[in-house]
């Protein structure tokens, strides 16, 4: 097959666009719950019902955030098993999760809490995958452009959940269960398609032609023994804390944004539920194009070094995502502060590109592991969010709303400055071969088919 590494990306980007949505599909559709409105004709909610109780809906956040945190973990003790296994076990656990949520909400609290928490522990793989699929897959000179795709499933998944749910909790004839139903089966289904055309190895994939094959292999190295991360040297990297910090800065407003605008935009701002499910998607849409469009353009350089190639997009896209946002706390009109949002939220979501990118590129074969600690961090940071929420805006009023805003646009500044004046973006010296080793250089050839050649690696070899 020609081109099949685009038709891979596109298989991987479907599924982990399900499986984003499996995440926040509960951030819409609990206004619908909770309200019984979820058609045009008027539903009895029971007074009794758990939603109908704020904890309860903090509660089922954090489940999700619990699931994040713990999702990596099979990882490492699972590691005899393929990645396209891996693949398929995490889609089906997402699917499964939507699937069983319309029965488990009928049944109460508790299982419905599993379910979340079900759709959290799949959510965690995204990363993981997608640094898999970028340092086996990807050409040197497309990385940031697949990585900058991959990445916008968080767009992708929001966008269609967005308007999906908008239009099934407007319906008489379909209901917010259906949202679920056709997440969970589109789930599987993605999933499996793209467990069985990806394989570990491209050398031995065999719908690749053997000059695509060339070309994603020139220029790559290859150990023949895997390398153990150097955790301690790994953890001790000031560049690889601070782009976890500005990660940590992103899930903070990214998370905020995507669970409480729903809430925000009809509850405080007083749209429909329908308007709330597009002006919340429009946002994701025009994201999903600055993700993409930067990303291509973070691999063309235009001569700059890969520091600056990051520095100088953060610092544009950044400022202005932050000064939007100050504006949505600030402004009392409703139209305005929903334009500024919308802004702020198109805007925000490249930042996943330039914190990926800088430790894929610090980490290099050890990126796995940060990314995966990325994760964590985004889970814990889930955790806080509703308590912290629930806190500040106990009323849902705009003043404490922009109480909100306010801190996360300082949290903003702070973690786009460290970035620019500490990080380094280049391979770190732990990254680097501590003993002679064998590595297999592939050569592009557009006559013979690839033919690795084998030399020993001095010790003070660079590369």
């Amino acid at each position: 097959m020609n081109n099949f590494r685009f038709f891979l990306l596109f298989l991987a980007t479907v599924s982990m666009t399900f499986v984003y949505s499996n995440r926040v599909v509960f951030g819409f559709t609990v206004i619908c719950q909770q309200s019984g409105n979820e058609s045009e004709t008027m539903t009895y909610v029971d007074p009794d019902y758990y939603l109908l109780e704020s904890l309860n809906v903090a509660w089922m956040f954090t489940a999700t955030a619990i699931g994040m945190c713990l999702g990596p973990a099979p990882f490492y003790f699972a590691h005899f098993l393929s990645t396209r296994v891996l693949i398929f076990s995490y889609g089906f656990l997402s699917g499964i999760s939507s699937i069983l949520y319309p029965l488990a909400d009928s049944l109460g609290f508790w299982p419905a809490l599993v379910c979340r928490f079900m759709a959290g522990f799949a959510q965690a793989s995204q990363l993981h995958f997608t640094n898999d699929l970028v340092l086996r897959w990807t050409p040197q000179s497309e990385a940031s452009f697949f990585f900058s795709i991959m990445l916008a499933t968080s767009q992708f998944g929001p966008l269609f959940t967005m308007i999906l749910g908008g239009e099934m909790c407007s319906s008489s004839f379909f209901g917010w269960e259906a949202t679920y139903y056709i997440l969970g089966v589109g789930t599987i289904a993605a999933s499996m398609a793209f467990a069985y055309y990806y394989s570990d190895s491209v050398e031995e994939n065999k719908n690749l032609e053997e000059s695509e094959k060339k070309y994603i292999l020139a220029g790559k190295h290859s150990t023949k023994e895997k390398e153990t991360v150097p955790y301690k040297a790994l953890l001790k990297d000031w560049t690889i804390w601070i782009s976890l910090l500005m990660f940590t800065g992103y899930y903070l407003a990214m998370i905020v944004y995507q669970q409480y605008s729903p809430i925000f935009i009809k509850q405080v701002l007083h749209y429909t539920i329908r308007e709330t499910g597009y002006f919340s998607a429009i946002p994701q849409f025009i994201a999903i194009f600055i993700k993409i469009g930067c990303g291509r353009l973070l691999d063309v350089k235009f001569g700059c070094g890969p520091k600056l190639t990051l520095v100088i997009p953060l610092l544009i896209l950044e400022s202005m995502s932050a000064f939007s946002l100050f504006l949505t706390g600030f402004l009392d009109d409703r139209v305005w502060a929903l334009i500024c949002m919308m802004i702020f939220a198109s805007l925000h979501f490249f930042v996943p590109v330039i914190c990926s990118r800088t430790i894929q590129i610090r980490a290099a074969q050890h990126s796995h592991f940060a990314l995966n600690l990325n994760m964590v961090i985004a889970g814990i940071a889930q955790i806080l969010i509703p308590l912290g929420v629930q806190a500040v805006v106990p009323d849902n009023s705009r003043s404490q709303w922009a109480l909100v805003f306010y801190f996360l646009v300082i949290t903003i500044i702070i973690t786009s400055i460290l970035y620019t004046v500490f990080s380094k973006v280049a391979a770190a010296e732990w990254t680097k071969p501590k003993r002679a080793s064998e590595y297999t250089i592939y050569r592009l050839s557009d006559i013979s088919p690839p033919e690795p050649i084998t030399i020993p690696m001095p010790r003070e070899c660079k590369y």
